[in-house]
């Protein structure tokens, strides 16, 4: 799989439908497949901001006939069709000359999107690139997230990128909410740190990847030691380290910060059987 980005500009020469077609010629010396992810760049509104991403089905090709452009260096035409499309309320703005484009930009690491090959109207990026800016459009809620229902709590393996991350983003949102935004174990509810750990783990519960009751709200510090098994979370609230291992001020902070009543109400909607299972190594 490779990942794209497309950019969207004001012009006539192709009849691109924005979400369903992307067409392009030979110029482009790039090598677009079913099975590829794309984000748009939109140039349209006269700056640089993603404003949607999704998946490649399949791509057509033809020859350019009497009826095409008429630069001479274009003998193909390709057309990229698109689906599994998810639209942004609002653009991200990776603007240099705004306060939101750049902060974004630092987020990103982006320095000069020129550098990086943005400026052509096809670049290939990392999956870690691609994977940040999904998440950062995700994170400042430029997307229109719903609970899902109970059909929609199993994901597939074999699904795309984009509708195994949005389902996943689904599933974290509906957690985050639930929960106040607040670490259920330490209590923390600086957002930029929150994540949503699985109780019944994503590896091997299919049908419980997306099901907001297989779902905590933790801190970074505190979804890695609950991962790890160094955490132990019982469902009355109390939080305490594995045993055999030494206490860590840093591990004593996170345990120390909330009663088991206070963790307690945070828990609430979480699936306690699941949480048994847990403990028992099911």
């Amino acid at each position: 799989m490779t990942y794209w980005i497309f950019k969207l500009s004001e012009q006539e020469q192709y009849p691109d439908e924005p979400s369903r077609t992307y067409v392009y010629d030979n110029r482009h010396s790039v090598r677009v497949d079913a099975g590829d992810s794309f984000v748009y760049l939109d140039k349209r509104t006269g700056g640089y901001g993603f404003s949607g991403h999704g998946t490649v089905t399949r791509v057509l090709e033809k020859a350019c006939g009497s009826g095409g452009p008429s630069q001479p260096k274009i003998n193909r035409i390709f057309t990229a069709e698109l689906d599994d499309f998810v639209q942004y309320d609002l653009p991200l703005d990776i603007r240099s000359t705004s306060v939101k484009g750049k902060r974004n930009r630092a987020s990103l690491g982006i320095t000069n999107v020129n550098k990086l090959g943005w400026s052509r109207s096809i670049a290939q990026v990392s999956p870690d690139m691609y994977s940040s800016i999904v998440g950062l459009a995700y994170r400042h809620d430029r997307i229109d997230v719903a609970p899902p229902d109970a059909q929609d709590y199993a994901i597939c393996d074999t699904w795309s990128f984009v509708r195994r991350r949005h389902s996943v983003e689904r599933f974290k949102k509906t957690v985050l909410v639930r929960q106040g935004f607040a670490c259920a174990i330490c209590g923390t509810t600086l957002r930029e740190v929150l994540d949503v750990a699985h109780i019944s783990r994503y590896s091997t519960d299919v049908q419980n990847r997306a099901n907001p009751a297989n779902g905590i709200d933790l801190c970074a510090y505190c979804h890695r030691a609950f991962d790890g098994g160094v955490f132990q979370l019982y469902e009355n609230g109390v939080v305490s380290l594995a045993e055999g291992l030494d206490l860590d001020p840093m591990a004593c902070a996170h345990l120390s910060s909330l009663s088991p009543e206070e963790r307690l109400k945070l828990l609430n909607g979480v699936d306690v059987e699941l949480l048994r299972k847990r403990q028992l190594g099911a």
